[in-house]
């Protein structure tokens, strides 16, 4: 069925209405929230604003840009420039890192179906993130193929954090120890063995500190498109929508 045989007629006359939808402030913002929230198929998102499918592409597009440029004129986008990193936390005294993974349509080339195969039965693509205790995430590490460990990232990415601060993160980023930085890791299960009750209350007491890191990726994960699966293939954009989400969950916390 053609999707705009049951839209209003001036939905068709797309050149004259193009030019009158959205024609407010208030609804540029509402139409790029929904979507971002609600992460639909961009023909029903059409629908329920009364549009093409392709009008509603160019303003996902073209609204997705102006919201991260407003979010950065905030300040409320998180840095993606590591070694900036060092001046951006004087003063803090821990931070925490972790990893998101989102998984995404399968690829159609084989070897981004390869790269991009995470080892859990889905493709995905991934972040590493970094947060400060009042869950405001400072850093946002760029994408990569779904394959790539947490701490393979930190490698391409190193982190200058300030000498002496303490850093959370969890056994996926063994071996990744900044210069002059606290590392608090839990304690892995050696092989075969089992951990001693020493080790499996601190274990208990990092995982009671780490779980903030885990409700700021779940704040950013408020905007769905970001949490279900990815199905836009324009170059970039997938980078762009975890961006706007960790800043409008930083907008949030902080209003």
């Amino acid at each position: 069925m053609n999707i705009t045989a049951i839209l209003p007629w001036k939905v068709k006359c797309a050149n004259v209405y193009l030019t009158t939808v959205l024609s407010l402030i208030q609804d540029k913002m509402f139409f790029i929230l929904v979507y971002l929230k609600t992460n639909p198929l961009q023909e029903l998102h059409a629908i329920q604003f009364e549009m093409t499918q392709p009008q509603a592409n160019r303003w996902i597009h073209l609204l997705s840009e102006i919201l991260r440029r407003t979010l950065k004129t905030l300040g409320e986008l998180p840095d993606r420039n590591s070694k900036r990193l060092i001046h951006i936390l004087q003063g803090c005294e821990e931070v925490l890192l972790d990893g998101t993974e989102r998984p995404i349509q399968r690829p159609l080339d084989e070897d981004w179906q390869s790269a991009c195969y995470s080892g859990k039965k889905t493709h995905s693509i991934k972040n590493n993130l970094l947060c400060t205790n009042n869950l405001r995430i400072v850093w946002l590490s760029s994408t990569y193929k779904g394959h790539v460990h947490d701490k393979k990232i930190c490698d391409e990415e190193p982190l200058l954090l300030p000498k002496g601060i303490r850093l959370w993160q969890d056994t996926g980023f063994i071996g990744h120890k900044p210069d002059g930085v606290e590392i608090c890791m839990p304690k892995k299960k050696p092989k075969g063995k089992e951990l001693t009750c020493v080790e499996k209350q601190e274990n208990k007491r990092i995982s009671g500190v780490r779980i903030k890191v885990e409700h700021a990726i779940g704040g950013m994960k408020k905007c769905r498109i970001v949490k279900e699966r990815f199905r836009c293939h324009k170059f970039g954009f997938e980078d762009m929508v975890i961006l706007i989400a960790c800043g409008l969950h930083n907008f949030r916390i902080s209003h």
